[in-house]
């Protein structure tokens, strides 16, 4: 089955601009699903990286949340209740409440600060000025480099604009065959027919995933310079007059100036209130405005975590508990809805944990088609029609994109190790752990530069990712005592899933690299089944390296 072909003129222009802007944005869009894929199960990592949340969950419902905030208000030194403040009740995932609020800091700002209050206790965990653990939260971060101050998560956005752009180049691009190319997939022969294939064939049953991904991407990453526009064209300018149509609740005024209260409505009032309205959704978040104010206002959201309209957001007024603002759940307009619609597909906050496999599967199948994107583009450069010095050229960029992208699997793994080996009662151990994590990819990212031999650098990071995977159960157990025999034992099926999961992509990854080590015995095998020797890679280039693929583990026979 054959499409309607692009005219040579524009299949050429849409060619080159798929190559241009995929070669561009390649490795910081690895970097984007790499750890938005982990990222995605950072609520089910919490008890595996903090221990002191290994304790039995509690009904959220009989939790005392006005007892939480006295004992926040007692616990904390220099707590502001005028400042804003919320808490997260506990779940199956995370059974500790998590507190956020603001502390006055000696030249009068305000300091936000984070910490975890025993559901059955009251006690709070730490003294909000340091935070015990963030391993999850730091690969969530990176997904949309936060690490880069200010312009971190614009320039995520724009690598989702131009993914977006790539997408549709390549589609274009391979429209005429596309259908051919799909059913005609082969992992024999000459790699670079098997990376385009690959590249092809999986980006075309990946397509909806990367759109979704591409728009909600660049939507939330750019959504200040977006919402730009709108406000001189509806507003006049006044982009406070956009958030209020998109945010529920911004539009509520407060003054500063405003009485104290004397009695109100409390925590445990409004959470009865809403959660007796809507006893089928939980309550995911507890946040105040102007708290102890007379116009004080107490918001509620909620989530059914199954559909992806089953979300809400209501506020209360704390004098009197009227209903001021409301985003009712099925039922919110379009302008209100839209940015939960975008966080819930981007996030899949809906579906249940199998969504979530299902996105992280398809976010590694990215990964896979990012690398062989290179890979193509690193092979049809590799032939007489380029200078020495252009290959050479070539050749650096490819190794310093896959040095940058693959050694991500064992850094990762090193801020697993390094969470357990840092005491979680040291002063400042969340910088150190995010330290051994970036120190760890940096120095990674370097030593990599230094093999020249693309089957050396992937064989050499999958082999130390899997050593060192298969070392995170046992710092686990070895630091906590939990080992993952006893936390199944003791039904702690996340902790237990961590560390199991760790050990099946260890296990994994030595199974590949015991092929890699065995190139001889391979080749043997490949050239009496009458294959080409180029698909290992013997050709010698300018640069005395071997074109083999970074994943060769796709190829049923090598």
């Amino acid at each position: 089955m054959k499409l309607k072909a692009l005219k040579p003129r524009l299949h050429n222009i849409m060619f080159h601009t798929h190559t241009v802007s995929g070669i561009v944005i390649s490795f910081a869009l690895f970097v984007c699903f790499y750890a938005g894929a982990v990222a995605l199960f950072m609520d089910e990592l919490y008890q595996w990286e903090n221990p002191e949340a290994r304790i039995a969950a509690v009904d959220p419902g009989t939790v005392d949340y006005d007892r939480v905030y006295t004992a926040v208000k007692e616990q904390i030194k220099d707590f502001d209740p005028e400042a804003t403040f919320s808490m997260v009740p506990p779940n199956d995932k995370n059974p500790l409440i998590e507190f956020y609020g603001g502390t006055k800091t000696a030249d009068g700002t305000t300091a936000r600060f984070h910490s975890a209050v025993h559901p059955v206790t009251y006690k709070t965990l730490s003294d909000g000025t340091d935070e015990k653990t963030h391993m999850a939260r730091t690969i969530y971060e990176l997904h949309y480099f936060h690490q880069i101050p200010v312009v971190g998560i614009y320039l995520s956005g724009l690598v989702a604009f131009f993914f977006l752009f790539a997408i549709f180049t390549g589609l274009l691009t391979h429209w005429k065959n596309i259908v051919n190319k799909f059913y005609a997939f082969t992992t024999e022969g000459k790699w670079k027919q098997i990376w385009t294939n690959g590249h092809i064939s999986l980006g075309f049953i990946t397509l909806p995933f990367q759109i979704i991904y591409a728009v909600t991407g660049a939507l939330l990453g750019l959504s200040i310079l977006l919402l730009a526009p709108s406000a001189f064209l509806m507003f006049n300018g006044d982009t406070s007059e956009v958030i209020n149509a998109v945010r529920p609740g911004a539009g509520i005024k407060y003054d500063e100036n405003a009485l104290i209260l004397q009695e109100g409505i409390g925590f445990n009032a409004i959470y009865q209130k809403v959660h007796t309205a809507y006893p089928e959704t939980e309550v995911t978040y507890l946040y105040t405005n102007n708290f102890e104010k007379e116009d004080g206002t107490i918001g509620v959201r909620i989530d059914d975590y199954r559909g992806i309209g089953g979300d809400g957001i209501f506020i209360y007024g704390r004098k009197d508990g009227e209903l001021l603002d409301a985003t009712v759940p099925e039922a919110r307009p379009y302008s209100k809805g839209t940015l939960a619609v975008l966080i819930k597909l981007h996030y899949a906050t809906f579906g249940g944990i199998f969504l979530k496999i299902i996105y992280f599967i398809l976010a590694m199948i990215t990964c896979y088609i990012i690398i062989s994107g290179v890979m193509i583009w690193r092979t049809a450069r590799d032939n007489k029609k380029y200078t020495d010095k252009q290959r050479r050229f070539h050749h650096r960029v490819t190794k310093i994109y896959l040095a940058i992208c693959l050694s991500m699997f064992p850094a990762l793994a090193m801020i697993f190790i390094g969470n357990k080996l840092v005491p979680l009662e040291l002063p400042g151990r969340v910088f150190y752990v995010n330290s051994i994590f970036f120190l760890s990819w940096l120095v990674l990212t370097l030593i990599g530069l230094f093999w020249n031999n693309y089957r050396k650098l992937n064989r050499n990071y999958i082999l130390l990712g899997s050593i060192l995977a298969l070392l995170i159960p046992i710092a686990n157990g070895i630091t906590t005592g939990d080992w993952f025999w006893k936390t199944l034992i003791s039904k702690q099926y996340y902790v237990f899933s961590v560390d199991v999961t760790w050990v099946i992509i260890g296990i994994f990854g030595l199974l590949i690299c015991q092929y890699y080590l065995k190139p001889k015995q391979v080749k043997a095998n490949m050239v009496a089944e009458g294959v080409s020797e180029t698909a290992f890679g013997e050709e010698k280039t300018v640069v005395d390296e071997e074109p083999t693929p970074v994943l060769q583990s796709i190829s049923k026979k090598g």
